[in-house]
């Protein structure tokens, strides 16, 4: 019997196994799908960090009209019309003009202070309701305005 003697003499041939074509390949994929993963990530905290400025956005501007509405318990708005961010003390009504920059908390003067708040009171022609509306903006162009109504 005449045995085969190059098999058992070349250790490389008939070797099953992966190829270096096959492994680039499977590092492509495995690469293409990381590099998604990760820009899709990063697009989700990006949205949530705006999504989190604009609640904060949405609160400020509920705080102004809830203090305005407050103010409307005991003085009357006739004074606030069509004055700039007018705030009221003993009676009565002044121009902020430009509003107030402030923070998170609604606080102003500190080194957070992104937000820019301004509002105004306007009344109908029988004064009978104003119109309130805040607006608070934040990263010099998004804004968020709310408007409600006052009877006195």
């Amino acid at each position: 019997m005449i045995r085969n003697t190059t098999q058992a003499m070349n250790p490389f041939k008939n070797n099953s196994g992966f190829t270096i074509i096959e492994v680039l390949v499977a590092a492509l994929i495995v690469t293409a799908g990381l590099l998604a993963y990760l820009l899709a990530s990063g697009n989700v905290v990006g949205q949530n960090a705006q999504s989190k400025k604009k609640t904060l956005a949405v609160t400020l501007a509920q705080d102004q009209i809830e203090s305005i509405k407050n103010s409307a318990l005991t003085v009357s708005l006739a004074g606030a019309n069509g004055l700039d961010s007018p705030t009221e003390s003993a009676g009565v009504w002044t121009e902020n003009v430009g509003g107030e920059v402030v923070d998170a908390t609604g606080t102003t003067g500190t080194a957070n202070a992104i937000y820019t708040r301004t509002w105004s009171i306007t009344t109908d022609a029988l004064e009978v309701f104003y119109t309130v509306s805040a607006t608070v903006v934040w990263d010099g162009s998004k804004s968020i305005t709310l408007d409600t109504l006052i009877s006195e």
